[in-house]
């Protein structure tokens, strides 16, 4: 099954960089993206048939001393790369009204919440399609969101609508009075709230709250001791946002949910749930999804597919898992699971398909998997020496 075997190297440059200041500025003094020839130390090993369809796959790599923000083809070479310096994530590609643009996360200074180690925090950066920084996004003032305490965003999601407008997550810490009383709450006691802004030319135009919907204190299936005051609940832990065209809402993932729910863009109501204990779709055992990653649309957005992580202890194994829902009557009118061949992928991961081809990213496995869901057939394996946290490809 593989063919043929290509090894080479990615470095994790160490160099002097300016940082990308906060707005988008004339005389920003971010570095261009070096050279891919220029890296020297091993990062990546690449096998399998290395016959699968031609495209960018982004990869957000971290080691103990620098991140890197690189763009593959789809024989697994580096065709562009920066060296940051500090920890990066959730790489991604936009093409809006003809232009090219990328986004990644980065932190800067302090790099998670307190009392949280469960993620990191840290700004958005959009750039130019040579990787220039043309913007750096953070958290706005609105409602109860004071940014002097918390201004910067999680790693996990970002939604680029054009250079002004867009829509961010972030981890917000608060002592919510609303957890029901069978939850036997500690007075104080403090949780991440998942807070999601819309916002148009600097201006937030919508904002949701997760703790404004009492019933995911219940559903939490992790991080929900709440009778505990001495520790953060990280009782949501969402991870992904896709918007649906066909009705302009949001699909959400929840991981400490073992739920993905459809929001409302314009009254925040949540339209659907499926998982967890309350999902209204009836759901099998088989069906149901543990951790889970990476919710999106595919095959023309009539498909649900989201990386099915499994859970250590109930099943430590991943799965892709698709979707075919009858969201009027509330009905899965398909369900398909896929169990990956390869490492459990306990956290991060996603997956993009196209036709019968997966592009898995295994995050915390540290590995990249291009399989024919078919027959089977390994395209292309990267084995990893830093994880990524997710591995995206856009097919051409």
């Amino acid at each position: 099954m593989q063919n043929s075997i290509t090894s080479f190297s990615l470095s994790l440059l160490i160099a002097s960089m300016c940082i990308a200041v906060i707005g988008c500025k004339k005389d920003d003094t971010t570095p261009a993206p070096v050279n891919a020839n220029t890296l020297t130390t091993s990062l990546m090993t690449v096998s399998g048939t290395l016959t699968g369809s031609s495209g960018e796959i982004l990869q957000s790599f971290n080691s103990s001393t620098d991140g890197v923000i690189a763009i593959l083809n789809e024989k697994g070479e580096v065709i562009n790369s920066s060296s940051l310096g500090l920890q990066v994530a959730n790489f991604q590609r936009w093409v809006i009204n003809g232009k090219t643009r990328y986004t990644y996360f980065k932190t800067e200074g302090t790099s998670t919440l307190s009392g949280v180690n469960t993620t990191l925090i840290g700004y958005q950066y959009i750039c130019d399609s040579a990787l220039n920084v043309l913007k750096t996004v953070k958290l706005l003032n609105n409602g109860g969101i004071n940014t002097s305490v918390q201004d910067k965003l999680d790693e996990h999601e970002f939604i680029l609508l054009d250079d002004d407008h867009y829509i961010l997550l972030s981890y917000y810490l608060k002592q919510p009075t609303n957890i029901p009383d069978s939850l036997h709450p500690a007075s104080g006691v403090t949780v991440v709230d998942n807070i999601i802004q819309e916002i148009d030319n600097n201006e937030v135009v919508w904002q949701w709250e997760a703790s404004q919907h009492v019933e995911m204190y219940g559903n939490s299936v992790e991080g929900n001791i709440f009778s505990d005051a001495s520790s953060v609940q990280d009782y949501l832990h969402m991870n992904s946002m896709y918007i649906d065209p066909k009705d302009n809402n949001l699909i959400c993932s929840f991981r400490n949910q073992n739920q993905v729910i459809k929001i409302n863009r314009t009254d925040g109501s949540v339209m659907w749930r499926l998982g967890g204990k309350n999902s209204d779709f009836p759901i099998t055992e088989n069906q149901q999804f543990l951790r889970q990653h990476f919710a999106r649309l595919t095959d023309n957005n009539s498909t649900l597919i989201l990386l099915d992580n499994g859970e250590i202890n109930e099943r430590p194994y991943s799965r892709i898992m698709e979707f075919q829902l009858d969201e009027i009557n509330k009905v899965i009118s398909n369900a398909t699971a896929y169990t990956i061949p390869d490492k459990f992928i306990q956290y991060a991961g996603s997956v993009t398909k196209n036709g019968d081809i997966y592009l898995i990213g295994g995050g915390s496995a540290a590995y990249t998997l291009e399989v024919n869901h078919v027959t089977n057939e390994v395209l292309m394996r990267i084995a990893q020496s830093a994880s990524s946290y997710r591995a995206i490809k856009y097919f051409n």
